[in-house]
C-alpha cells in the first residue's frame, strides 16, 4: 500500500510534535513524495500561517486542508 502524503509529512517530522519545519525544510523534504502542484499549495499555505516555520499538527492541517 502506498503511503499518504500525511504519512510522508509524520515521517519528515520524525513523528516529534515539537518539531518545526520552516517552507524551505518542507519543500526539500517532501520534493518527491508529494506531486509538485500539491507542494506547491501546501507551502503556501504555511507561508499564509505568518509563521516562520509550523508543528506537525498544523503542518497536516494545512495539508489535510488542501485536499
Amino acid at each position: 500500500m502506498e503511503s499518504t502524503p500525511q504519512e510522508f509529512l509524520a515521517d519528515l517530522y520524525g513523528y516529534d510534535q515539537d518539531a518545526h519545519f520552516d517552507t524551505t525544510q518542507l519543500r526539500e523534504g517532501l520534493a518527491h513524495q508529494i506531486p509538485a502542484g500539491r507542494l506547491d499549495k501546501f507551502v503556501a499555505a504555511v507561508e499564509a500561517t505568518g509563521d516562520p516555520a509550523v508543528d506537525l499538527e498544523t503542518a497536516t492541517a494545512l495539508l489535510d486542508g488542501i485536499g
